[in-house]
């Protein structure tokens, strides 16, 4: 019986070791403490390299995108009913070698906006449930907004003021002056132009589904993805300028 004390004792010991100093453990926070940095960026990179892929994978292909960031769900219908208007806008602007447009969509809701969404016009009951569940959705939806303009691959946005102050879009804008030479008529500030101020807005009914306040923005050319190439860019800015300068028929 006196030695097994001893023995038994040592292998309490060491479980109590490993428990407390496994080599993983120490490895990893010695890992963090040096290279915190460093790995998180590496996250937001590969963040932003999974929005890409995706983007590329659950999309159909398309040369130049529109992208949507604003107080409207759209539907499938819809989306192609813009799309089609939008296409016949880029043949009227580039022939036969036009480009195909592409809709991106984001849905982005104020606070007020969603709570008048979710309360019943008729009794005023507030589905508070329902309200949570789709503020959290809200939230991840401007967080995949926000990586997704970091690839790059869109320079033409409709958004509503929220997205476009959250975002600092103003920041990366090209101005109007730049664009036009003056600021045409409806627009919001020197970056941006109310939509439902544009003859093709009004035109439309396809439209229409979006709020007439959505404002429409040309951004910068970006390090990557499709705006930085020159040439895509300049389909992205003749674009622009065809929407903007729409005439009835």
């Amino acid at each position: 019986m006196a030695k097994k004390e001893p023995i038994e004792r040592e292998e309490k010991l060491s479980g109590e070791e490993i428990a407390i100093r496994h080599p993983v453990f120490l490895w990893l926070e010695n890992l963090w403490y040096h290279y915190k940095w460093t790995i998180l960026l590496c996250a937001f990179a590969l963040l932003v390299v999974v929005v890409c892929l995706v983007q590329c994978t659950t999309t159909p292909s398309r040369d130049v995108y529109i992208t949507f960031g604003g107080s409207h769900t759209i539907t499938r219908e819809e989306q192609q009913s813009i799309e089609q208007l939008f296409n016949d806008v880029s043949k009227s602007a580039f022939g036969e070698e036009s480009p195909v447009v592409g809709i991106t969509s984001y849905p982005f809701y104020t606070e007020d906006e969603l709570r008048a969404l979710y309360t019943d016009p008729d009794t005023g009951d507030f589905d508070g449930a329902g309200f949570n569940m789709a503020k959290g959705k809200n939230t991840e939806n401007l967080e995949t907004l926000s990586s997704y303009m970091m690839t790059g691959d869109c320079s033409i946005w409709l958004v509503n003021t929220s997205v476009y102050e959250a975002q600092h879009m103003a920041e990366r804008a090209v101005p109007l002056t730049e664009t036009f030479g003056t600021t045409p008529t409806g627009a919001y500030d020197e970056y941006a132009i109310r939509l439902g101020d544009t003859a093709i807005y009004q035109y439309y009914e396809a439209l229409q589904v979006l709020p007439a306040d959505t404002l429409i923005v040309l951004t910068y050319p970006y390090i990557m993805g499709a705006s930085s190439k020159t040439e895509t860019y300049e389909q992205f800015k003749t674009l622009y300028c065809a929407i903007i300068e729409f005439q009835a028929p």
